[in-house]
């Protein structure tokens, strides 16, 4: 590799981390809503009813109307992508208005130990951003079947308030699972008049897709076992997202 090459990845490698970045500044910034969230809609005073209910009507509000503004940033980006036009702006737009919809979501229908895991999954959600921009793109794959299983466990654990969330989380896991096998099917390209390659040749697929059917296997089992076992299957899955970071951050250096 000549310097030229050197200086062109290292330009590469710094606009990667500044975007990576750019997502850690965001989840700073919903990190701080949260914060008001769980002081003036969870840990109110009686003083401060009217100050309560308008949150619960503002989040009320998103709770509606986040999920359809995020269906129309997907179709946006999707129409973007069909007339080969830049779907950055959307495609973020579409993440954004997404986290915003969880948020609402979790925070009416869950409360307190709602909010409680919200301050942990935008904490997840930055770390994810980070290792898209950093570390490989397998990594990622694997790293969101992972997570995505973690959350699972944790509504099978809310018991039958939490089983809608669990069923969504189980498809969102195995069409991770199906993305990984049409990645290795398509040689890591994804299609159009000019494809585009997502993942490097000669990749390997057998973690992400061991992580995906080991994440199913754990909230599957969480469901029928009960409680119990899902709170020690979180830990499990918890500690494999550890085991990853340390495998892929090898294979990095």
């Amino acid at each position: 590799m000549d310097k030229k090459q050197r200086e062109e990845r290292r330009r590469q490698e710094d606009i990667a981390l500044q975007r990576g970045l750019l997502w850690v500044v965001g989840a700073i910034v919903l990190e701080a809503l949260l914060v008001l969230v769980n002081r003036y809609y969870i840990n109110f005073y009686m003083n401060e009813v009217d100050i309560t209910m308008t949150f619960d009507k503002v989040l009320r509000f998103l709770r509606l109307a986040m999920p359809v503004a995020t269906v129309l940033a997907v179709a946006w980006t999707a129409w973007q992508v069909r007339q080969k036009q830049k779907f950055g702006l959307p495609l973020v737009l579409s993440l954004a208005l997404a986290a915003i919809s969880v948020c609402a979501h979790v925070a009416v229908k869950f409360q307190g130990e709602g909010v409680s895991m919200l301050f942990w999954l935008v904490v997840a959600w930055a770390v994810l951003a980070l290792v898209y921009y950093i570390y490989q793109r397998e990594f990622f794959l694997a790293a969101c079947a992972c997570g995505m299983s973690v959350l699972g466990l944790w509504f099978v654990r809310a018991g039958t308030n939490g089983r809608p969330e669990t069923i969504l989380l189980l498809a969102m896991i195995a069409a991770v699972g199906a993305a990984v096998l049409w990645l290795k099917k398509s040689d890591g390209m994804l299609p159009g008049k000019e494809p585009v390659r997502f993942l490097p040749k000669q990749t390997s697929y057998t973690v992400p897709l061991v992580t995906c059917l080991a994440g199913l296997a754990a909230v599957v089992a969480g469901l029928l076992m009960g409680n119990t076992i899902a709170y020690y299957l979180l830990f499990v899955m918890v500690a494999w997202l550890f085991a990853l970071f340390v495998y892929y951050t090898v294979k990095l250096m």
